[in-house]
């Protein structure tokens, strides 16, 4: 299996944390995309994919998939030789770019035509090289960055600060900070996010705990939980519960910590 992740440029790295591509000549086994606190853009340049969840899909060699999941897990499956591209966007930057509220997209089945001109599409797939390709969507990405993207840093970086701030209190600071109204704030939090501000913390808690543990093959997990913020154990047991379906016992198994959405380990 190859595996690379690419930093991107600087203009682009306040609204993409990385791209990363996977391939392989046999049917890979995909981790699921578990709930969590961005967006993705993956292109299928493989054979097709069968999609199980949030609904019943196939994504076809070059077709793309516009990933939100907050509640429900994106679960699929390759039927032959793998190679995935993806653009991995940072918490509050899909809707600073496109302008598109999250909760419209949120756990869907989003086609990347809809967003991506074809004429794009097709040259990503005949690019000869992974850089070549990134290349291209960075410049079409850097068409969407417009000063009054500059005008929602505010907000931007009040989503930041719950994504990075394990802390009981940090909402209450926020909205303190900011100083608009309860409706105001949900209302705008939901448009970059996809849900509230509490579900969000949530999710951005059990989402460094799990890139914690899969990094570090922790055999006891209870140091490092109580460190990202929950109160015991029992606590981060049901939030895996939640999340994943699985108990820790049942998720932190070898196969998921080779192969994970969290550990940049993998990556050439």
């Amino acid at each position: 299996m190859q595996t690379q992740l690419i930093r991107p440029s600087s203009p682009l790295a306040g609204y993409i944390t990385q791209y990363w591509m996977w391939e392989q000549n046999t049917p890979l086994m995909i981790p699921d995309v578990l709930p969590g606190t961005g967006v993705e853009i993956m292109l299928n340049l493989g054979s097709p994919l069968v999609i199980d969840s949030p609904k019943p899909a196939q994504l076809k060699f070059g077709d793309g998939l516009v990933m939100c999941p907050r509640k429900s897990a994106y679960k699929m499956k390759t039927m032959g030789a793998t190679k995935l591209l993806s653009i991995r966007f940072r918490s509050a930057a899909f809707f600073q770019l496109f302008g598109i509220p999250l909760t419209t997209i949120s756990d869907q089945v989003v086609e990347a035509s809809q967003l991506m001109p074809k004429g794009l599409l097709l040259r990503v797939i005949e690019s000869e090289s992974t850089l070549g390709a990134i290349a291209l969507l960075e410049s079409w990405l850097m068409q969407h960055v417009r000063p009054e993207c500059a005008s929602t840093s505010e907000l931007g970086w009040a989503i930041d600060k719950v994504y990075y701030q394990n802390s009981p209190d940090v909402i209450s600071d926020i909205k303190r900070s900011l100083n608009i109204s309860e409706r105001t704030f949900q209302r705008k939090f939901k448009a970059y996010t996809g849900v509230d501000a509490k579900y969000f913390e949530r999710t951005s808690r059990f989402q460094s705990t799990l890139r914690t543990l899969l990094s570090g093959y922790h055999q006891q997990y209870t140091a490092v939980v109580l460190d990202h913020g929950y109160y015991d154990q029992p606590h981060f047991i049901k939030d895996c519960k939640y999340f994943t379906g699985l108990t820790p016992k049942q998720f932190l198994t070898e196969s998921n910590f080779v192969l994970n959405h969290y550990n940049n380990d993998i990556y050439a």
